[in-house]
């Protein structure tokens, strides 16, 4: 049994971790109730939001997915290099 993850595998989970948060908010923009929940996020700290959500647009929501995936995918090879590292201190 191996007790680390390859790279490419702790890239592939920490992308599709990042950019599948971001999914979920291209799909509030895309159905009109990202505004509403942000409001409503804010309401909850007791601030009043001084932003408002633009009309949705693919390309800017595929640009999202993709950015955010390659940080994740950054994130989680820095995570395994780390962990690895630590590990092989045993």
């Amino acid at each position: 049994m191996r007790t680390t993850r390859p790279f490419a595998e702790a890239a592939v989970i920490g992308g599709a971790t990042l950019s599948s948060l971001h999914l979920c908010w291209i799909v509030l923009v895309a159905s009109g109730w990202a505004q509403p929940f942000m409001d409503f996020i804010f309401r909850l700290h007791m601030l009043s939001s001084p932003f408002q959500v633009q009309p949705f647009s693919a390309g800017l929501a595929l640009a999202l997915v993709a950015i955010t995936f390659l940080f994740g995918a950054l994130y989680g090879l820095i995570f395994q290099a780390a962990r690895q590292s630590l590990a092989s201190k045993d």
